[in-house]
């Protein structure tokens, strides 16, 4: 591999993690601008905005855990994830968060993003950014998750009755999705 190779693969790198902080940065700050009364009551379809909070924490901890045991020759359990579960799955991991102070699931939120990137921190740049790479895929899902759920709480504070579609459904659709 060339220096300007080497370069190049960092650069994409910063690129891809700087693009990862923008969709996140973007989310925290639509959460922010919610009411109070936004947290527990219904704001997009059923889910409060502390279910929607939630569920990014429990799909971004499922990528967490997808990296890890990529990174250690494991084929990820997500990568088997069946679509049809999906929704159950949804509501599982939401429901489990219901008893939960917003604050501490807006903390667990935080928190998935500081494992992500300590995870990606063990990642090469040549691993991250090779072509078909299977951590960029599950990168640039958390990346879609983040925008397609800041992009929906968008709409409803600017009294829109939905939100223009910003990519694949679901972490789940883009991870699974053939090389």
């Amino acid at each position: 591999m060339t220096d300007d190779d080497v370069r190049g693969r960092a650069d994409e790198r910063r690129r891809l993690l700087s693009e990862l902080d923008v969709e996140r940065n973007q989310l925290i700050r639509n959460i922010e601008t919610c009411r109070i009364r936004d947290i527990e009551r219904p704001f997009i379809g059923e889910w409060s905005l502390k279910d929607i909070v939630g569920h990014v924490a429990s799909w971004e901890a499922e990528v967490v855990t997808a990296l890890r045991e990529f990174r250690h020759g494991i084929r990820p359990a997500l990568f088997d994830f069946d679509p049809a579960n999906q929704d159950s799955w949804n509501s599982d991991h939401v429901e489990r968060k219901r008893d939960l102070n917003f604050w501490s699931v807006l903390e667990q939120l935080k928190g998935g993003r500081h494992r992500l990137k300590e995870e990606l921190d063990h990642v090469s740049d040549e691993d991250l950014t090779a072509e078909d790479s299977a951590f960029e895929r599950m990168v640039r899902a958390t990346i879609d998750h983040d925008r397609e759920h800041w992009h929906q709480i968008a709409a409803v504070l600017a009294g829109m009755t939905g939100a223009r579609h910003t990519g694949p459904q679901s972490v789940v659709e883009e991870v699974t999705k053939p090389s």
